[in-house]
Formats: C-alpha cells, structure tokens, sequence
C-alpha cells in the first residue's frame, strides 16, 4: 500500500496532502514539478531581496491578480443568477486561483493580501469567457515581461510559472469560446 506524503508548493506554498503530488496545484495551478516533499520546503522561498524593477512589477502583478479575481468573482455571481452551473464552477475556481497568485506576489512583498474591489461584467457569461480570455492574455504578456526583467532566479521561476498557469486559463476559455460557436 502507498505511503501518504505531504508536499508544497514551491508557488503559493500551500501543502498538499496525498500518495503523489497532484498534476497541478489545486490552489494556485502549478504543474507538478513545483511541488517538494514537505521535508525539503525552503522556508525561505518568499524571502527574497528585490530590485526596484521586481518590486514595482510584483506590485503590478498584484493589482492584475486583484483585478482578475474581482471579475471572475463578479462572473460566478452572474453565473449564478442566470443558473449556469458550469459557468458558476469556472468562474469560481478561476477567482480562487487568482487569489491565490495575489496571496502569493503579496509574501514577496511582505504585505497582507489586499481584499478585493468590486468589478464590473456582463450578465452574460459567454461575454464573461470572452472578457476573462483578454484578462489571461493581458497577465501573460505581463508576467512574461516581468520573467525577462527579473534579476532574481527565483522570480524568473515564479512568473514563468504564472505564465504557464495563465496560458492554461486562456486555453480553458478559448475552449469555451470555441465549443460555443459550433
């Protein structure tokens, strides 16, 4: 019989409890090879010394994360009152990822995660996917900036896995759009 473990993830450092990791992070969405035994966790992983270009682009990056998740949240509540269980799942889960990611730019900066604001969206949650594939495209031309731009290894590490995980939220929507039009 497998042995249980525990692991982290090396992303938002949340710990995962089961016989492997899973294939992605079901609090941040990081693929699995973020993910150590719990027994090699770095404590020291959001302890970074930052240069100017990395702190005014996480700041960026966390305002992009807050924005995000307020309208994923404005769209499950939409969701929700037009009965569209589906949408409410995806939006939802959405809104918590990008939380998460905001949780996480918030430890690099040693700050408290900001609550969020309110956002405006449609009524509508095709015109929500629609908005939300602009939302994940915005964030990965960002984080792929902020990658090049870092000078600290570990978030070069950070947002090329944010930009992994946001190429996933875009492909989840195109997939919507595309099932739609058939």
């Amino acid at each position: 019989m497998a042995k249980i473990k525990v692991f982290r993830c090396r992303i938002c450092g949340d710990p995962y409890i089961g016989i492997d990791a899973p294939t992605q992070c079901p609090f941040c969405g990081a693929p699995q090879r973020y993910f150590v035994e719990a027994d090699n966790w770095n404590p020291d992983e959001f302890n970074l010394i930052l240069s100017e270009v990395s702190r005014k682009n996480l700041e960026a990056a966390l305002q992009l994360e807050l924005d995000n998740a307020a309208f994923y949240d404005c769209a499950k509540n939409a969701a929700q009152t037009a009965g569209d269980e589906y949408s409410i799942a995806k939006f939802k889960a959405l809104m918590k990822v990008e939380r998460e990611h905001a949780s996480s730019i918030s430890k690099f900066l040693k700050i408290s995660r900001p609550e969020l604001e309110k956002q405006s969206c449609s009524a509508n949650s095709q015109t929500n996917t629609k908005e939300g594939w602009e939302r994940e495209d915005r964030a990965i031309k960002a984080y792929t900036k902020f990658r090049d731009e870092a000078t600290e290894p570990r978030l070069k590490e950070f947002f090329g896995a944010l930009v992994e995980i946001e190429t996933d939220h875009l492909d989840l929507h195109a997939e919507n759009l595309q099932l739609k039009v058939k």
